[in-house]
C-alpha cells in the first residue's frame, strides 16, 4: 500500500514537472478571416530562438509575393497589393512593439515581431480594404479580385 501511494506521489510530481516545460508564449498569434465565416486560426510552434529565427524564414519564404509588413513606424510594406478572392497572406509586425492593425473594418493584435496569416474573402469584387497601424491611418490598402 505504501508503495503505491509514494508511485502516486512520483507521479503527481512529474506531471506537475512536465507541464511547466509547455508554458512558452508563442511568436505566431491566430489570425482570423475577415468575414461573417468562423475565423481561420493557425499557430506556429515554438521550441527555442534558433527555430523561431528558422520558423519565421520559413514563413516569409512561404509567402512570398503574398506578405506585407508592418515597420517600426507602422509603415506597410508594399502599401497598394491586389490579390485574387481567396488568397492567403501574411501580415507582419517588423516592430518590437505590440500593434493593432486594422485590415478594413476588422482589428487584429500582434504582438512586439509576431506575424499572422489571413485569408481575403470577399462576396463583393472588387474590394478595397484599407490599412491602419496603430494611430497611423491608411498606410496602405489590398485589392481584392476576382
Amino acid at each position: 500500500m505504501a508503495v503505491l501511494i509514494f508511485a502516486a506521489i512520483v507521479a503527481g510530481f512529474m506531471l506537475m514537472n512536465s507541464r511547466d516545460q509547455y508554458a512558452v508564449q508563442p511568436t505566431a498569434s491566430p489570425m482570423p478571416t475577415p468575414t461573417a465565416a468562423k475565423p481561420t486560426i493557425k499557430k506556429a510552434p515554438v521550441s527555442g530562438a534558433a527555430q523561431q529565427t528558422q520558423a519565421y524564414s520559413e514563413v516569409v519564404q512561404q509567402y512570398a509575393g503574398r506578405h506585407i509588413q508592418f515597420d517600426i513606424n507602422c509603415q506597410a510594406i508594399p502599401a497598394q497589393t491586389t490579390f485574387k478572392n481567396g488568397t492567403v497572406i501574411l501580415l507582419d509586425n517588423r516592430s518590437g512593439d505590440a500593434r493593432n492593425i486594422r485590415v478594413g473594418d476588422v482589428v487584429y493584435s500582434f504582438p512586439g515581431y509576431g506575424y499572422k496569416t489571413l485569408t481575403l474573402v470577399s462576396s463583393t469584387l472588387p474590394k478595397t480594404l484599407n490599412l491602419n497601424c496603430g494611430s497611423a491611418v491608411n498606410v496602405g490598402s489590398i485589392l481584392i479580385q476576382r
